[in-house]
């Protein structure tokens, strides 16, 4: 038996070939081990979700989805499996669609079991080869220390950018004007020195970097020729690998994106304190904390943010009670609000901000005949309580994610444009997290949650039946009457129309 253990789900909508594939097939002597299978991309992809299994043997022409667009969206939730077609097609179109996705195999329908079986074998130590290049080897990173000058300490100025440039190209890394640079913090409670020889493996997929550690944390310097639209999805391999490969619990800080040499250092202190607001295993983007911090002083944010972020209440009273006592004019409480609300909305968001607002009285500050005591009194209650919310929220970020998702889910379930796509975007979070953590927190999978929440919905509207079940499925997010009907009776065990008819659910 081969050392190293993959499950593996297999997709066709032929049932004869699908149980065929699944029970003819000697998987633990491959292995592999089989943990599920399905007769269409949607079944598949709920699965894949569920069951995050390391390899997808998947029919290309299936209903519903198909498997080019089901190897495409099963990366989003689980970006380390490894895909392989089953198709009995031999055009150009879906080679070219294979080489595309980056499918582990393409295999070619009919096949005998002994055929499938040494396929199978092939596939195996293409896995075993790729998990083994992202393992982490002993390595000297000396060669780094250009990264390790511009990152942690700051911009020689003896030296001008350009021999700046070549001393990196000797890292590995290569400048093409015009380019983008961004810096990553990486940490984890517990990693070895090579292990940043693995992140540079996996972010030189994408983008050309160099990595030095630096105490608990692995830095990372990224240059692109063309933006970082793909530095979420690096982000999420390497979250994966992480997990799958090392064992750390990484989590993630990414820098704003900046132009210059000069500006390394600067970013590199952006990305350890977007990395500080990460939950245990997450990935956190500076740019996340500036969304509306242009309104303000910097130097007032800067100031108000360190002291809701230090986590000392008594530190905090002394702080406020000198702010407020200090000569001031009659609007130095509201400008302290005004920037303190700025701070909390970044972490907690605009709804939570303004139950804040309302429990401290201060929905409404204008206007209320407060006096300036009862005023100050009052911001302090708003500043003391928004420290305490964004310390649980470091705390239990998970939960204040999951309810903003859910929240989408509930507000948005008859777009049929919704996915976990999109809804990790508006979040600012990678598909891969924001699916494995909804499912820790929600008990049930991202696409499931949908789905329930559309089978209500659909259920509620057809009562009424003068409306058309092709306008209910358009009403809850089915473009496809048929891909609805499927959906309803694999949830409710009877039809649409059996159910509009009074037939009782199984």
């Amino acid at each position: 038996m081969s050392e190293e253990i993959y499950t593996v789900i297999v997709a066709d909508d032929e049932p004869e070939i699908c149980e065929a594939v699944c029970q003819m097939v000697d998987w633990e002597q491959l292995g592999f081990r089989l943990v599920g299978s399905a007769g269409n991309g949607v079944d598949a992809l709920q699965m894949v979700e569920q069951l995050q299994p390391d390899l997808l043997l998947t029919d290309i022409e299936m209903p519903f989805i198909s498997g080019t667009e089901l190897s495409r969206q099963v990366r989003e939730v689980q970006p380390l499996i490894q895909v392989a077609f089953l198709s009995g097609y031999d055009d150009f179109e879906y080679v070219q669609s294979a080489i595309e996705n980056q499918v582990i195999a393409y295999l070619l329908k009919p096949l005998s079991m002994a055929e499938l079986t040494e396929e199978l074998r092939g596939i195996h130590r293409k896995m075993q080869s790729r998990f083994q290049e992202l393992r982490p080897v002993p390595s000297h990173m000396s060669r780094h220390i250009a990264t390790a000058t511009l990152l942690l300490d700051a911009f020689p100025s003896n030296q001008s950018e350009q021999s700046i440039r070549n001393r990196l190209y000797d890292c590995g890394m290569v400048f093409t004007e015009p380019y983008l640079l961004a810096v990553i913090s990486i940490g984890a409670a517990d990693f070895r020195q090579s292990a940043a020889q693995t992140v540079e493996k996996v972010i030189q997929k994408y983008y050309s970097c160099s990595a030095v550690v630096s105490g608990e944390r692995i830095l990372c310097l990224v240059v692109s020729e063309d933006g970082f639209s793909r530095l979420g999805v690096a982000l999420d391999e390497l979250y994966c690998v992480g997990k799958r490969l090392l064992s750390f619990a990484f989590n993630i800080g990414v820098s704003r994106s900046f132009t210059d040499l000069t500006q390394c250092h600067a970013a590199c202190r952006e990305a350890v304190d977007a990395q500080t607001l990460a939950s245990e295993s997450g990935i956190y983007h500076y740019e996340q904390l500036q969304e509306n911090a242009d309104r303000l002083s910097s130097d007032h944010i800067q100031r108000i943010e360190q002291m809701l972020l230090n986590e000392d209440d008594a530190e905090l009273r002394n702080w406020l009670q000198s702010a407020l006592r200090a000569p001031h004019s009659d609007f130095a409480s509201m400008n302290l609000l005004f920037a303190a609300q700025e701070v909390v909305a970044r972490y907690l968001g605009e709804r939570d901000t303004a139950l804040l607002l309302r429990r401290s009285q201060l929905e409404n500050p204008f206007g209320t005949g407060a006096s300036r005591e009862e005023m100050d009194r009052r911001v302090a209650e708003f500043c003391l309580a928004g420290m305490e919310r964004i310390r649980e929220r470091k705390e239990k970020g998970i939960g204040f994610l999951c309810e903003r998702a859910l929240d989408i889910i509930e507000r948005c379930y008859m777009d049929p444009e919704l996915s976990l796509a999109t809804v990790s975007s508006r979040l600012h979070v990678s598909p891969n997290y924001l699916s494995a953590n909804i499912k820790k927190y929600a008990g049930e999978t991202f696409i499931n949650l949908v789905i329930k929440r559309r089978m209500e919905a659909a259920a509620q509207l057809l009562r009424d039946k003068t409306m058309k079940i092709t306008e209910v499925s358009e009403r809850c997010g089915y473009n496809d009457q048929h891909y609805f009907s499927y959906c309803f009776k694999k949830y409710y065990g009877v039809s649409p129309s059996v159910m509009r008819r009074g037939g009782e659910t199984e």
